[in-house]
């Protein structure tokens, strides 16, 4: 069974097109859509309008598949059997479907436009009856509506309220906190920058320019969401430094170095960035060029480490006097240089910038590290006796001198009394239950008391009070010794041993000598006699680093004392305080910026950015410390008050 299709159409000049084709099928679909056998392009034929089938010889049968009926011999109707020697016609819309028998029994079906295009609905005329541009403005007053909206509603508006608002009061909390200097561990410590906890928003609600912002604000600066004067205090111009200063003053955020060197050290800008930043007036260097609003709760806190490393990288080539070593990055940052005491003093100590490798430091001091870290000789016996607080191996551990500070940042000065009182004691008498003891630190003092002490058992000798000794003596006479040496004949009797005692004192061993250097200047003043070193106990080595110990304690699985010598190798073998056992660069990698040690490891690496270690509105000279030559001052000498640098809080 088949089917011969022709289908007529017009050409412009009012040619006909005939497209003929032969289907071997036993039914054909007739309808709009394109997948039917024979398509009818006209809106008055439904998709899949009738079907076609051959019931017998030179029989067929139409009928309709949507109840949408087809006209035959003049009537209407839904399904009809058709001869095909009667030549019947099919009209479906301004179609018309002339069936004959065909050659071989085929069934020849020619279909043609009997209704002209123009007395139907063109193809414009058909869209626009489904449309609805009659009820609706044109795309083009459309656009022009648009565009006064955003003209109107986005600019004017926010720009006068924006003219017509009065100054920017900003919060009071905020210019109080913004005020304070950078405390430690505000800002680092385990190597990322912190944003302070969200403050709700200044009243007020909404504002008509908060449409321009491009985002939230963060949360350090959440307290402005409805207060854009106070950063943009100018239409259509960045915010300036000034904006920024009003809150955030240099006392609180000093500069990073001397603003001239700050401009010379700064790598150029070129290409298409330094022409968009000198055409819009946003040159190099600002607040803003590194702290970005708007871009979340807590990025303008955040800086990337290409900031530091784009002019550290080569800092020599554009400051050859400076002594900052070029950094470019971690994985090549130079060994340590430590600020080491170089002269002590107790007002003026000086100190010097020295690198790592074979460092000795003049503290003045004298203290074996060794000796007080054994746990076998008469430091831990005594340790023990003294019911001090001891390490795992009964040695004393190392959080005996060092005390962490409330931040567990770093750890509180070395004290004489509380850190080495429980074992150097300085008592010389005791009468009845008063327990004389020497001053630390005050020579003359010290003369003086045992000389006054003497004089008065000569001249008022009392009972009970018995002259400790601070000699060995031998076990068995130390009644008899003492009883001896308080039998004074006369005044000048009472001079000599008191100068004998103030000699053994300052020159004989278990006592000053152990831990001082003692220097006798020959007075025949007994109280002048006598000279100690000065002494000046370095505290922080790494000025220009921050170390915050309380998060470093366990390292490669150790912890307490065992993670303090993992770190501090030679402290185990140091036997003098000119000893510096501060860890160089090659100890940190071990963990900041290596991989996990273990495979599939699901703990990550140590940070290894910049802002892990180093600070950047630190200051141009803190006080105490010499900063490299060339990048600020030369303080080279520390302050009379011995006043900690703001750094001090950081350890290291």
């Amino acid at each position: 069974m088949s089917f011969i299709i022709r289908q007529l159409t017009k050409r412009a000049d009012g040619g006909d097109i005939i497209r003929t084709r032969t289907l071997v099928q036993a039914e054909i679909s007739i309808g709009r859509g394109t997948d039917c056998d024979i398509q009818l392009p006209d809106l008055a034929v439904m998709l899949r309008h009738a079907r076609l089938v051959r019931i017998a010889a030179n029989r067929v049968s139409i009928e309709t598949t949507g109840g949408v009926p087809v006209e035959v011999g003049g009537k209407f109707v839904t399904r009809a059997d058709l001869d095909l020697g009667d030549a019947p016609t099919v009209d479906i819309g301004p179609f018309r479907l002339s069936l004959s028998a065909g050659e071989d029994g085929a069934v020849a079906i020619t279909a043609e436009r009997v209704i002209p295009p123009i007395e139907t609905a063109d193809a414009g005329q058909e869209v626009s009856i489904f449309s609805l541009a009659g009820a609706m403005p044109t795309r083009r007053r459309l656009a022009w509506a648009g565009a006064l909206v955003v003209l109107i509603g986005l600019f004017l508006i926010p720009l006068l309220h924006f003219i017509g608002e009065s100054r920017a009061i900003l919060p009071k909390a905020m210019l109080a906190e913004a005020a304070r200097p950078v405390t430690p561990g505000q800002a680092f410590g385990d190597g990322r920058l912190h944003a302070p906890t969200a403050r709700p928003a200044a009243g007020g609600g909404f504002a008509p320019d908060e449409v321009w912002s491009t985002g939230a604000l963060s949360n350090a600066h959440a307290s402005l969401s409805n207060n854009c004067g106070a950063c943009h205090t100018q239409a259509f111009v960045s915010v300036t430094d000034s904006a920024c200063e009003a809150c955030h003053t240099k006392s609180a955020l000093p500069d990073h170095a001397a603003p001239a060197r700050l401009t010379r050290g700064r790598q150029p800008e070129t290409g298409v960035m330094a022409a968009a930043h000198s055409a819009f007036n946003l040159p190099a260097g600002r607040c803003t060029s590194c702290h970005k609003e708007h871009e979340g709760e807590a990025t303008v806190l955040t800086v990337a480490e290409q900031f530091c490393t784009d002019c550290h990288g080569g800092l020599k080539g554009r400051l050859p006097d400076t002594a900052v070593a070029d950094v470019p990055g971690w994985a090549r940052h130079p060994d340590f240089r430590a600020t080491l005491v170089a002269t002590p003093s107790l007002d003026q100590p000086v100190f010097a910038r020295t690198a790592l490798a074979g460092a000795r430091e003049r503290s003045g001091l004298i203290y074996p590290h060794d000796i007080h870290q054994s746990a076998t000789n008469a430091v831990a016996n005594m340790a023990q006796k003294q019911g001090l607080k001891r390490a795992s191996d009964g040695s004393l551990p190392c959080a005996y001198c060092h005390v962490p500070d409330a931040d567990k940042l770093r750890f509180k000065p070395i004290d004489m009394e509380a850190n080495c009182g429980a074992c150097h004691d300085l008592a010389f008498a005791r009468d009845g239950d008063t327990l004389r003891t020497l001053p630390h630190g005050k020579p003359a003092q010290v003369a003086g008391i045992i000389r006054d002490f003497y004089l008065s058992q000569a001249v008022a000798p009392r009972a009970g009070v018995q002259r400790i000794a601070f000699e060995r003596r031998p076990p068995g006479r130390m009644v008899e010794l003492e009883a001896r040496q308080l039998q004074l004949a006369s005044i000048g009797d009472a001079q000599g041993r008191a100068k004998a005692a103030v000699v053994g004192v300052f020159t004989g061993k278990g006592l000053c000598t152990d831990c001082h250097v003692i220097s006798d200047t020959g007075a025949a003043d007994i109280t002048r006699r006598f000279a100690i070193a000065p002494v000046t106990i370095n505290d922080h080595y790494l000025p220009q680093g921050r170390f915050p110990h309380g998060k470093h304690q366990s390292y490669d699985g150790k912890t307490g004392e065992a993670a303090c010598v993992a770190c501090h190798t030679g402290i185990m073998k140091s036997r003098a305080a000119t000893d510096v056992n501060i860890p160089g660069v090659a100890n940190c990698r071990e963990c900041h910026g290596a991989p996990a040690k273990a495979l599939l490891a699901n703990i990550a690496k140590a940070g290894d950015s910049c802002e892990t270690c180093h600070g950047y509105h630190d200051g141009v000279v803190p006080p105490g410390r010499a900063l490299p030559a060339g990048h600020g001052g030369p303080a080279r000498v520390a302050s009379a008050t011995r006043q900690r640098p703001r750094q001090a809080g950081f350890g290291g």
